[in-house]
């Protein structure tokens, strides 16, 4: 299973939708428990985001006015 790092994850979505996303932002969604901290655990002090989850994560990013909505 291929996983990313929450700055990582802040990249490719900000290269796919050409609008900066922080990494910031990521993990405030994951603290406001907006998405899955089970299933993007903290290991040696690094968020791991699985690459599956990425769908997710912009269906958070967008209801948290992130992103506009295809």
């Amino acid at each position: 299973m291929a996983v990313l790092g929450v700055g990582e994850m802040a990249r490719e979505i900000s290269a796919e939708f050409g609008v900066a996303v922080h990494p910031k932002t990521l993990s405030d969604l994951f603290y406001f428990g907006h998405l899955n901290t089970t299933v993007c655990p903290i290991i040696g002090g690094r968020r791991l985001i699985p690459r599956h989850y990425k769908e997710q994560v912009v269906w958070a990013l967008r209801r948290a006015g992130k992103l506009r909505s295809a």
